[in-house]
């Protein structure tokens, strides 16, 4: 019974990050864009100009691991993003962090 257990709550885990966060912590990027979840930041990379990437993530912050943390209580990836100011980087964590909670 135990097993069943841990194995039904680590499925639900998983889930967690490609849920939608609820609409009042949605992220509004700089250019409009309205992101609901980790994966809609992953590929919203790919078409966000690096004038907005840069608005959100530089040297002072990283908006992006800020809202990751807060919103989707992902520790480790928000650390992750900290390490790097650089968008393709970016989306290679986010991307590699999906894929480990889905193995």
């Amino acid at each position: 019974m135990k097993t069943q257990k841990r194995v039904k709550e680590k499925k639900i885990e998983k889930k967690d990050i490609l849920k939608d966060a609820n609409s009042d912590h949605y992220f509004f990027v700089n250019d409009g864009t309205v992101l609901k979840n980790v994966l809609d930041l992953s590929k919203q990379l790919d078409k966000m100009s690096d004038e907005v990437f840069r608005y959100h993530v530089n040297d002072m912050k990283n908006d992006f691991a800020s809202w990751i943390k807060e919103i989707f209580k992902e520790e480790k990836l928000a650390e992750e993003l900290l390490k790097t100011t650089e968008k393709d980087k970016t989306q290679i964590i986010i991307l590699k962090h999906i894929i480990k909670k889905f193995n």
